[in-house]
């Protein structure tokens, strides 16, 4: 009998695959290779999947960025940005165009989701900053670096075929000539 986790991660795997059509229990349980009677054996209803499902999403998404930043645990904002790029290509990465676009796309379509994703966004952002905060001092040139790459990788995921990791790496790498280094006048007051 699967998991909750098991549930939540087809979920995801279905809402990647098919957008949130994908997501109907009937789909799902096929999917499983399962009856309803599992699924509502884990949740109450179709509305606290959904939730379950979000908050998976949302913790999965935000995690992976942060995860990939602490992994980069250097005092060389330069440094953490080479590894957040290296770590494009890497299985199991933060970018993950398919569940990206979907998500979105449902966004525009279901309040729910669309809090959810807003909070997504402000999230990851915030980790950019954390970064960027370490080599510029104006709060708004922090936000406006911060969202370069960001939008950069949601039009990455975008486009259509969405754009391959090792295309976007190569995106990213021509980027990183834009940042200076911590040593920089425009740094000095981080340095």
């Amino acid at each position: 009998m699967p998991t909750r986790s098991d549930w939540i991660q087809t979920g995801l795997a279905a809402v990647a695959d098919n957008g949130p059509d994908g997501v109907r229990i009937d789909r799902l349980c096929r999917r499983l290779g399962v009856s309803k009677g599992s699924f509502h054996h884990h949740f109450a209803g179709a509305g606290d999947f959904k939730q379950a499902l979000l908050a998976a999403y949302e913790a999965l998404v935000v995690e992976a960025l942060n995860k990939a930043i602490e992994q980069m645990a250097t005092d060389n904002p330069k440094a953490a940005l080479v590894g957040l790029t290296a770590g494009i290509t890497e299985p199991e990465s933060f970018y993950r165009p398919n569940l990206e676009v979907s998500m979105r796309a449902w966004a525009f379509a279901d309040p729910e989701v669309r809090t959810v994703q807003e909070r997504v966004d402000n999230r990851r952002l915030e980790s950019l900053q954390g970064i960027w905060s370490n080599i510029l001092d104006d709060p708004a040139a922090i936000h406006t670096a911060a969202l370069l790459p960001y939008l950069v990788g949601i039009g990455a995921s975008l486009v259509q075929p969405p754009t391959p990791p090792d295309q976007l790496r190569h995106v990213y790498e021509l980027l990183l000539d834009l940042v200076p280094d911590a040593s920089q006048p425009e740094a000095a007051g981080k340095a």
